[in-house]
């Protein structure tokens, strides 16, 4: 089986690297292929059409997807992050620190980001004309460059996005740091994501796959140097300092939770989802989505075995 990630080989995701390089996916009798990614749509997209078997989304575009297909094309089998991490960044000295800021700005971003397909939603619940905003399509890598050298007012990031940020700005810069959250999106973040059709047959299969990763994310959360040794042991060119902090970001803003800490990896309240649901729906002009096709929590492990270990 193959999963593709949402995005290329970070510190956010290096769990599931670990799965793969740690031999957990073969300790539970599976053999995974993990492969980076090229943004949630990207990711979304794969699955559906059968190139891979499983990915790590963003579950309201996964939302967006079963609506405009008219079905429920994919289904969350593990919700990873309690939050989303989704984000606005710009230098500081732009003075953008609300969403009317942006107004007539140019913001830079790859088309598949989370961040940018969530945008229209996090622009109706503030009020602010989307069609104001001036879009920048640039490559991953380009993305803080531009922003650096001033030619975009903001990018469209993650959290996880400032490590980086932080190394490329002057001394004396700061980053402005505008979290969807923050302004009344209270999203569900990145999950595992499979096809119906897939589940149906293959239930046990994927219920090895989420011990695996369980496991190995609770490795992480308890060691997470390990996770970290993973990601260079599939990747040379990783900058492990860099890596650690987009990690430690990752941990203490989006998957470390309260409700999490009290309740346990992928402890979904339905009314949450469902209101997460509603937000996609009005942003879009989609009908009611239903929320009970979407998640299905019955391949994950015991309770127990979700109750999350002591940070390291």
């Amino acid at each position: 089986m193959k999963m593709v990630l949402s995005w290329s080989f970070t510190g956010e995701e290096s769990s599931l690297v670990l799965a793969q390089e740690g031999g957990y996916f073969k300790r539970e009798g599976v053999t995974v292929q993990v492969d980076r990614g090229y943004g949630s749509g990207d990711t979304i997209a794969k699955v559906a059409s059968g190139a891979y078997e499983f990915g790590l989304a963003d579950v309201s575009a996964a939302m967006q997807f079963n609506a405009r297909q008219g079905g429920t094309k994919i289904i969350d089998v593990f919700q990873f992050g309690d939050s989303a991490p989704l984000a606005i960044l710009s230098l500081a000295e732009s003075k953008i620190s609300v969403p009317a800021d942006l107004q007539g700005k140019k913001i830079a971003s790859p088309p598949g980001d989370s961040t940018r397909l969530m945008f229209p939603a996090f622009a109706l619940a503030n009020k602010i004309d989307p069609a104001s905003i001036s879009w920048l399509d640039v490559s991953p890598q380009l993305r803080e460059t531009m922003l650096v050298q001033k030619q975009a007012d903001a990018i469209s990031a993650q959290v996880t996005h400032v490590p980086a940020l932080r190394r490329l700005i002057r001394p004396g810069q700061s980053i402005s740091v505008m979290k969807y959250s923050d302004f009344g999106l209270n999203l569900y973040g990145h999950a595992i994501i499979t096809t119906p059709e897939f589940a149906e047959k293959n239930g046990d299969a994927i219920r090895a796959v989420l011990r695996a990763c369980v496991a190995a994310l609770k490795k992480s959360i308890e060691d997470p140097s390990a996770s970290i040794e993973a990601l260079f042991k599939r990747d040379q060119l990783v900058d492990k300092s860099l890596e650690s902090e987009r990690q430690k970001t990752n941990l203490e803003n989006v998957i470390l939770t309260k409700h999490v800490l009290a309740n346990g990896l992928s402890a979904v309240d339905p009314a949450r989802l469902q209101a997460n649901a509603r937000i996609v729906s009005q942003a879009f002009g989609f009908g009611e989505i239903d929320v009970s096709k979407l998640y299905r929590p019955e391949f994950l492990p015991p309770a127990e075995e979700l109750r999350v270990p002591k940070a390291g």
